[in-house]
């Protein structure tokens, strides 16, 4: 069997493909296995699942296992889909506090790579776990609570402490999103950043290489009732993002150079008219699923912020190359977890998203990543990255430590493949 990622850069195959039903049959199975891996929905950018040997996937683990309304507490099996969590809790009246801008991943994924959204006071996705269990590299069963013990070394483990099986989160009750879409001015964006940032409850802006605007998402929670148009919500969400866009990515094929920078320009316009509603908050979180593209986003420190968004401007802008895709700036609060990419700083979050050919993209990627690292940034392990051990140890304080814990769970390296190894120096 032949597996892919999303973005469809990479491809391998498994010396065997296992599906577990339960704890007892994860821990069999590492017990068994010279290497392990595990798969979520394959949507990371990065090799981090991809091996010869032992892969699991936890898609029959899926399932809400107990609701706590008292404490605001749901135990859910870790492969279940973002997705399928979201509709889930919806019936039950619950919502998660805070989402990124996809949920086809695995929650257990997700939380492994410290996936992320924006608001400045909100942490990644992870910090809305309350506890977690998994089966460590000797098949044996560790629990792990906020606060206490290896939460914080473990929790953005990258797969590679052990199979994460069981996650309790933190939810809320449902709420709705004032959510605003409008244009600006880049420079007025930079000038006024913390106006915005500190003053919307979750702020983050699209930029189409070379406009000189960018497309505000302004979403402030909020409990007034929903007055967004189902109709309205398609043509904007499904028509306009989707069907057109994609329409628009062909006909650039013609032309690349001169069609590219025509289509930003007025897709730009389109898509930025100001648009308000009041919706479900997972409506204003998420976008709708883009085509295939590639992806590197870096985290940095967002006290740089505004000096680093004029460079990022000037970096695209002035790389000789064309850019199809919007380009993604979001906000996190720092953390705690060793491994995210946003510990103990409050960040920024800069991306480089593209459809281009192979070679093209490879040259784009390798200037971003000198404009990143000499400006210390630190890459999101689910997207495309290369890594340099000493710079990683650099960036991340805690990585001998984590490497160090890596070998006490998993003192056989059964979860260490080829990009752990590069990596994090396993």
């Amino acid at each position: 069997m032949k597996l892919h990622n999303f973005g469809q850069t990479w491809s391998f195959s498994p010396g065997e493909l296992l599906q577990p039903r339960n704890e007892r049959e994860i821990a069999d199975a590492v017990s068994l296995a010279r290497k392990v891996r595990v798969v979520g929905s394959a949507h990371s950018w990065s090799r981090g699942i991809v091996t010869d040997h032992t892969l699991l996937s936890l898609d029959r683990m899926n399932r809400i296992l107990h609701v706590d309304r008292a404490a605001l507490h749901v135990t859910v099996q870790a492969g279940i889909k973002l997705k399928d969590l979201i509709a889930q809790l919806a019936k039950l009246g619950l919502a998660l506090s805070n989402l990124g801008s996809i949920a086809d991943q695995s929650l257990a994924g997700a939380i492994a790579t410290g996936t992320h959204g924006s608001g400045r006071n909100f942490r990644c996705l992870a910090d809305q776990v309350e506890a977690f269990r998994l089966i460590d590299g000797e098949g044996r069963e560790r629990w792990f609570t906020r606060g206490q013990g290896d939460y914080e070394a473990a929790l953005v483990g990258l797969g590679c402490l052990g199979v994460v099986y069981q996650v309790t989160l933190a939810v809320v009750p449902c709420f709705q999103l004032h959510a605003i879409t409008d244009l600006a001015p880049y420079d007025h964006v930079v000038e006024q950043l913390d106006t915005y940032v500190n003053g919307v409850d979750h702020f983050k802006f699209w930029w189409l290489v070379p406009t000189n605007k960018v497309i505000l998402f302004q979403n402030h929670r909020t409990q007034n009732p929903r007055n967004d148009s189902t109709l309205k919500r398609w043509f904007k969400d499904e028509f306009l993002a989707v069907s057109v866009y994609r329409a628009l990515v062909k006909l650039q094929r013609l032309d690349r150079e001169r069609l590219v920078p025509w289509v930003n320009e007025q897709l730009g316009e389109q898509v930025g008219k100001r648009f308000e509603r009041v919706c479900q908050s997972h409506v204003g979180f998420l976008t709708p699923t883009p085509p295939v593209h590639r992806e590197t986003e870096w985290a940095f420190d967002y006290a740089d912020a505004k000096s680093l968004l004029r460079d990022y401007r000037q970096l695209l802008v002035r790389s000789g190359f064309t850019y199809n895709f919007i380009q993604e700036i979001r906000f996190t609060k720092a953390d705690p977890y060793w491994l995210s990419p946003a510990y103990q700083r409050d960040s920024i979050w800069l991306s480089m998203y593209n459809m281009d050919r192979a070679d093209r993209f490879e040259q784009q990627l390798q200037l971003f990543e000198r404009f990143a690292r000499e400006r210390g940034g630190r890459p999101h392990w689910g997207k495309e990255a290369s890594f340099d051990l000493s710079y990683s140890r650099s960036q991340w304080p805690r990585l001998a430590d984590f490497c160090a814990l890596q070998r006490r769970y998993d003192p056989k390296a059964r979860f260490v493949n080829e990009w752990a190894a590069q990596a994090l120096g396993l």
